[in-house]
């Protein structure tokens, strides 16, 4: 969210951005492309050469994860970024659905906030071929009865036809000694080679945001200079801004909203971390409270095609 973060307050428009699908230490030392790219930009305002960087760079040049075994489209030309006519569609959360409306009656589903692996889960399956490009946004009516603070992480998952969960390879197939994501060893996977989906992370009682600092409506500012703890058992509403997206999904596919207590991770650097407080950890199950009283959602942002 830096690079996009960075786009969007620069005040005038001599800017321009590039949404990689690779990780960076791939794009920085074995892209070639990526490098030429920058020394036309330093040639241009640096050394003064007239090289037609600001006549001939696309303004904004998006890439859409096909996750799974396929290639990212890259290099998808925009006019601006957050797109022209992004349609901004909201999504109900109700007993592990999305739907275009609230649900008429009260559900809550839960998880346990100490388990790394347990998730309240909701999903939506695409009619028609799908692209999401931008800014999404969580709004969640949450409880926790054993504490007054909770922490949420909230990712966006892709599944294949078949319900699968996906994940995104961060380099060319041919860059690495496996044929398939399935074939690269649990030992081996990481977030540096494999990218689950993106995240927003918030602790409730930072849940108070500053509209007129906010990046966008879809990516609330939270100056984090107050803290507001709950009465354990009250529901509180938050606003979760997740990083930036481009996904593709054909008819049949699905996105899956998951919201848990911890870093959805690949493996934990216990040896490499400080322990956390005790005070600052999550405790016992959180309830997501979804219905016409407390109606939460997620926002996507659809790209017309």
């Amino acid at each position: 969210m830096g690079s996009v973060r960075g786009w969007m307050t620069i005040p005038h428009d001599k800017k321009w951005i590039r949404w990689s699908s690779y990780q960076e230490w791939y794009e920085l030392y074995c892209h070639p492309e990526s490098d030429h790219e920058l020394y036309r930009y330093f040639d241009f305002y640096l050394k003064g050469k007239d090289n037609g960087w600001e006549k001939d760079t696309p303004r904004v040049r998006w890439s859409a994860l096909q996750f799974g075994n396929r290639e990212a489209i890259d290099n998808i030309e925009y006019e601006d970024f957050p797109v022209p006519g992004t349609d901004y569609r909201e999504l109900f959360l109700h007993n592990g659905t999305l739907n275009s409306e609230p649900a008429k009656e009260t559900s809550v589903s839960t998880y346990d906030s100490t388990n790394k692996d347990d998730f309240a889960d909701f999903t939506y399956t695409f009619k028609d071929k799908t692209r999401l490009v931008g800014l999404p946004k969580a709004v969640l009516y949450v409880s926790c009865e054993e504490k007054d603070d909770l922490i949420i992480f909230v990712t966006l998952r892709k599944r294949d036809a078949k319900g699968n969960l996906l994940m995104h390879l961060n380099f060319p197939f041919k860059a690495m000694p496996y044929d398939t994501i399935e074939a690269i060893p649990t030992k081996e996977q990481a977030v540096l080679n494999l990218h689950k989906g993106s995240m927003g992370i918030l602790r409730a009682s930072h849940r108070a945001y500053d509209p007129a600092r906010s990046l966008h409506p879809q990516f609330p500012f939270h100056p984090h200079d107050k803290e507001e703890k709950i009465t354990p058992g009250t529901i509180v509403k938050l606003e979760i801004g997740i990083w930036s997206i481009g996904y593709d999904f054909d008819a049949g596919e699905s996105i899956s909203v998951q919201i848990g207590g911890q870093l959805p991770a690949f493996t934990e650097y216990d040896a490499f971390s400080k322990p956390r407080p005790e005070h600052e950890k999550n405790k016992g199950t959180h309830k997501i409270h979804t219905g016409p009283e407390h109606p939460s959602s997620i926002i996507l942002p659809f790209i017309p095609q």
